[in-house]
Order: structure tokens, then sequence, then C-alpha cells
């Protein structure tokens, strides 16, 4: 039988159905507030490399992997997994993911010409902070950009009309640097402030191997066969961890193929009373990170 893990640090392991008839927990404050608490949030999101296994047109391919890009932007989410479960488009949907998140004018430095890119054009726009304007600079401001070095000196394409002179420490490479001065224009290397985009890895291992490697604070497992997130009961803080199954197989069977278990902390049905017979997975990640969001209170 399926077992089920609380979050606690004293984890209590319950029956799959003893989970779904399990009556609400009470608490004396904020009454009507939802049980589920969250404060001081990193999001995760886990997607199958077998994510694209029914879709064959190259066009409508590039546009599911834009709708994760789209939905993980909106909702601020900062990494994005990729476990192996059987697929074999791990690379193009990293590709995709990282050169969606990149700004308009540091593609063509980043990205050769490659097939993966070919219909990358589908993708709707992030539009995330890192994807600034071509403007007038302004002392002050954050911009991400790549790091090239000419002669001695080190230059910054931040995405303007001329090279950036890059003072401080700093990698060739991409970066996020601050502008110090207009005339000459110069930035340092800096860190973004608020949220900035989010970075894809590709792990080629399994889902509870990948999981370990994330070393998460929280795991939720999503599932049409989890609690009501209406009656979730976990506290959710630090590094959570959010996975999604393929389109043919749910996360659990995907664990059980691969002979794993692995200890989730909850496992939810996001779309309660869903009227479709499956919800596709890009339809999954937007609307449980919709929900989730509802409940944050950090």
């Amino acid at each position: 039988m399926q077992k089920f893990f609380t979050t606690s640090k004293s984890r209590r392991v319950e029956t799959f159905e003893s989970l779904l008839n399990r009556p609400l927990k009470h608490h004396h404050s904020l009454p009507g507030k939802r049980e589920l608490r969250m404060a001081g949030i990193t999001w995760h999101v886990f997607i199958p490399d077998s994510l694209l296994e029914e879709t064959h047109d190259p066009k409508l391919r590039a546009y599911k992997v834009g709708q994760i890009a789209r939905a993980a932007a909106i909702f601020g989410v900062e990494h994005i997994w990729i476990y192996r479960a059987g697929g074999r488009d791990g690379r193009f949907i990293k590709t995709l993911l990282e050169y969606a998140e990149t700004p308009q004018y540091l593609r063509k430095r980043l990205f050769p010409l490659m097939p993966e890119l070919r219909y990358a054009g589908v993708m709707p726009p992030l539009q995330i902070p890192s994807h600034k304007p071509k403007e007038s600079p302004r002392i002050g401001e954050i911009r991400e950009g790549f790091a090239y070095r000419k002669g001695k000196k080190l230059f910054a394409d931040i995405g303007l009309d001329r090279p950036a002179l890059v003072k401080g420490v700093a990698q060739e490479g991409r970066g996020t640097f601050k502008v110090i001065s207009v005339k000459p224009l110069r930035v340092v290397p800096t860190k973004p402030e608020g949220y900035w985009g989010y970075k894809v890895h590709l792990t080629r291992m399994t889902l509870a191997k990948t999981l370990k490697k994330a070393n998460l604070d929280v795991v939720i497992a999503t599932s049409r066969k989890g609690v009501d997130v209406r009656r979730a009961d976990v506290t959710l803080e630090g590094d959570v961890g959010i996975v999604f199954g393929s389109p043919r197989r749910g996360v659990m069977e995907i664990l059980r193929e691969f002979n794993e278990d692995y200890e989730f902390d909850v496992i939810l049905n996001t779309i309660p009373g869903q009227k479709t017979k499956t919800v596709r997975t890009e339809e999954a990640v937007l609307a449980t990170l919709a929900v989730l969001n509802l409940m944050r209170g950090d």
C-alpha cells in the first residue's frame, strides 16, 4: 500500500486512504485562515525528461516548454530541475528553458545556431526584471550582462549602445552588473535585488536521487489521488520542491518504474474536482503554483 509522509521533524506515516479521509486540523489563531502556512520560500519545480513524450509537432513542443518557463517566471520559481523518467528530451527542454530565461540582447552571445532553437520564437516572452529594454543607462541600475576581455581590460555587454568597463573582480561570461558611472560607462559585479530568473538543472538522475541532490527542506508531490489542497496541513518554508509527473505517468508510477521510494512531506491534489480526464504537466505547473502562491505568507 502506498505510504504518505507528513512534514514534521518526527515524521508520521499514514496510509494513502487515511490521508484522504483525514479531518481538518483546527488552530486557535486567525480563524478562517487556510491550513497551508508558508514563509521565506524558494521554489524548486521538478519536471520529467519525458515531458514531451506525447507531443511530436516541433512548434507545439517548443510552446509547451515555453508554458513551463512562463509559469515559473510568473510565480518566481528560482530552480527548475529536469529528472530522468525514460524520456529523450532532457537536453532539448533545458536549452529552451535557458533560452527563454536569457535576456534577448544576450542570446546571440550565449546560444549558437542549433536545431533546438528553430521554433523558440513561439515561446511567450517572460518579461522578468532581468529582461531590461534598451534605454539610457542610469547610475545604480542593475542589468544582466556578458563580460569579455579586450586587451588587459574587462568589458560587459549589458544591452546598451556601448560596452561598459567592468571595475572590481569579475569572471568572463554571463553575470549581473550595477552601473556606477554613465560617462564613461562603468559597472561593477553585483547581486540582483529581488526575483531575477530561474536556473535550470538537468541531472540525468532518477527522481529520488535528484530530490536528494537538491537538498530541500520540504518536498511536495502532485497527484490526482493526493489530499485536497484545501484540506492540507503542512508548514512550508525554506527550499520547497514541487514534483510533477509526465503526460502518461504520475509521480508515484515514475518512482515505481525505477524501483525507488521517497518520503514526500505531502502529496497534494492541487486541482480538486477537475472535469477533464487528464491535466497536462504544463497546466498542472501553472495551476499548482497559482494555488500555492495564494497561500504563501512570506
